[in-house]
């Protein structure tokens, strides 16, 4: 997730992110986000730090909402490596509160923006515009949060962006394919066929699924089916992890040379 940058301009005024970073604004504050805060802080060490301060010193991070301004300045492999691992504390930990799971959304939303600008705000899709696109982004990742609270998943960052942005663009997909689906048949006009770039997707997805059950290593199909199926850039994904490109870069090649061996 692109914690330290500025998130993809919407393509007009979206209504759901206004609402919720004016929502976030107060609810990050409150006394009883700060009480989630603390529980959550008594799980690690490093976020306690951070909450807390050192012995005598003031606090970096005294607020939920400090704490999400903290990890969107992370820079550098290191700031970044922790902010990802402040992603993964509250997925794990997400049972503790429901104001932990507010949290990890808000912490996820640039990675959301940047999931909805490469989906184009769901244009051509079932939505009447980028604000209804962007609700029923918001929606999936709830589910997406809800469903695995309480997980220890070391990728998790990217395993949350990876998950709603597949279920938001099989939906873009099906709509598409449902209207072309719709057009009215006259004489000499072929049928329609079915999106072979999907079909490729998919087929792309099953190949590394049974290969790493075959046992190719985790890391090198986690970049292949982040890059080449769900489209994220080798920087993007160095954000994501916080790992250096160099590394992401042998994984894929790796990968590839597997792949087509």
């Amino acid at each position: 997730m692109n914690l330290a940058g500025m998130p993809p301009t919407p393509p007009q005024r979206i209504l759901p992110i206004e609402q919720l970073n004016t929502e976030w604004r107060t609810l990050g504050r409150s006394t009883r986000a700060v009480r989630a805060l603390h529980r959550l802080a008594e799980q690690d060490a490093g976020l306690a730090l951070l909450v807390h301060g050192p012995a005598g010193g003031p606090a970096a991070c005294p607020t939920p909402c400090d704490l999400i301004d903290h990890m969107r300045r992370a820079t550098g492999s290191r700031g970044r490596e922790e902010a990802a691992a402040l992603i993964r504390l509250m997925l794990r930990e997400a049972p503790l509160d429901p104001l932990v799971v507010r949290c990890l959304i808000q912490a996820l939303l640039p990675g959301l923006l940047t999931i909805a600008a490469r989906l184009r705000w769901g244009q051509g899709g079932d939505w009447d515009d980028g604000s209804e696109f962007f609700s029923e982004t918001l929606s999936t990742t709830w589910m997406v949060v809800t469903d695995w609270a309480g997980q220890d998943r070391p990728y998790a960052v990217l395993d949350l962006l990876s998950a709603i942005r597949c279920r938001m663009r099989r939906r873009l997909f099906r709509a598409r394919d449902l209207r072309q689906q719709q057009v009215p048949m006259t004489s000499g006009v072929a049928e329609p066929r079915a999106r072979n770039t999907e079909t490729d997707l998919e087929v792309l997805a099953r190949t590394l699924i049974d290969l790493r059950q075959e046992g190719m290593r985790a890391e090198d199909v986690e970049v292949l089916y982040a890059h080449h199926v769900l489209g994220f850039s080798i920087a993007e994904l160095a954000l994501f992890t916080g790992r250096d490109r160099r590394s992401l870069y042998a994984r894929r090649d790796r990968g590839r040379r597997r792949l087509c061996a």
